[in-house]
């Protein structure tokens, strides 16, 4: 099996390669920032957030993935800044994603609703390794650059932006943004070895986020918030739909559904100390894709695992209670 998905990875020989970068994660109602940078300083608070992804579990060579965001409000700058550290392992593929963000934030009054809207900006690297590394020693020869058949190793950062637009009240949300707006192309050098010359390109493809949420009930037990996350690289297009129910202010759990991919139930807890919002305090959460394409009989299904803290913003500032909008 590592001979398929090595071949699978290195495969690409004198042809340009156009495939998804960013990580898929399930739980991504819980890390809106991963995917939308205008999402940063939202919660008026100091918040660190992070999303471990093992994926297709059994299956040699599978995707394992991480990310990392922390984000605080400044309202002196009228905003939020934030940051993203995220890093996915395919095979022999190796990608690192790191950015930093800011959102301006516009206050939004209708006679019904008091919202803010986001205005967010990335900008960061993006470092791609396509070769064997540490203890992959069951490649063929250990002179594997020397091969005229497998293009040489990548090894090369480039640069990284992004952009988004995230609007929230007390009772929804939704965003739309993009990532890799330069999509800059990666390539080896066109290194020659052994009288053959090998070009192997990677070409960054932008990705678009449309995502969004409501809360349809809400009492001093129970509260439903059914969302959504499309998720494009204009040629393969990605579609989860989820409900998430909160019971006693403490415990969550709730499904989702990845068309023609996966079904996923997750649960969680909250704590919150004094606060009595949501989004602040301690979050724990767990999930687990069970598989419904024809991987399913090749892995044991996708685990992820979630955490998030937030410190609330008058901790920071020594100031009184702020009339936060949903998170």
């Amino acid at each position: 099996m590592k001979k398929i998905i090595t071949l699978f990875v290195l495969a690409f020989g004198s042809t340009q390669a156009i495939a998804q970068q960013d990580p898929q994660f399930s739980q991504y109602m819980n890390n809106k920032l991963f995917m939308n940078p205008a999402y940063a300083g939202m919660r008026e608070a100091l918040c660190f957030s992070g999303i471990y992804r093992n994926q297709w579990n059994a299956f040699e060579g599978a995707p394992n993935s991480g990310v990392f965001s922390g984000d605080v409000f400044l309202p002196k700058s009228r905003g939020g800044v934030g940051i993203n550290i995220m890093y996915d392992k395919l095979g022999f593929e190796n990608n690192l994603s790191f950015r930093g963000s800011y959102s301006f934030h516009i206050p939004v009054f209708t006679e019904k609703r008091k919202g803010k809207l986001g205005i967010g900006v990335e900008l960061g690297g993006f470092s791609k390794r396509i070769g064997p590394s540490g203890n992959q020693q069951w490649v063929a020869t250990t002179n594997w650059q020397n091969d005229v058949v497998i293009p040489p190793q990548i090894k090369k950062t480039v640069l990284d932006m992004g952009f988004g637009l995230w609007y929230q009240d007390k009772k929804m949300w939704f965003g739309i943004s993009a990532s890799h707006l330069n999509a800059k192309t990666i390539d080896d050098g066109t290194a020659v070895l052994a009288n053959n010359t090998h070009n192997l390109l990677f070409q960054m493809s932008r990705h678009y986020f449309i995502t969004g949420g409501a809360k349809i009930l809400e009492t001093p037990t129970w509260e439903i918030k059914p969302s959504f996350l499309i998720k494009s690289d204009a040629t393969i297009t990605s579609v989860d739909m989820n409900v998430t129910v909160l019971y006693n202010k403490v415990f969550w759990f709730g499904a989702s559904y990845r068309i023609k991919d996966a079904i996923i139930p997750m649960a969680g807890f909250l704590f919150r100390g004094s606060s009595e919002h949501e989004d602040l305090g301690l979050k724990v959460g767990f999930a687990y894709d069970y598989t419904t394409s024809d991987l399913k009989n090749y892995s044991n299904g996708s685990f992820e695992l979630f955490l998030n803290y937030c410190i609330p913003f008058e901790w920071l500032t020594g100031g009184g209670r702020n009339d936060r909008i949903f998170h």
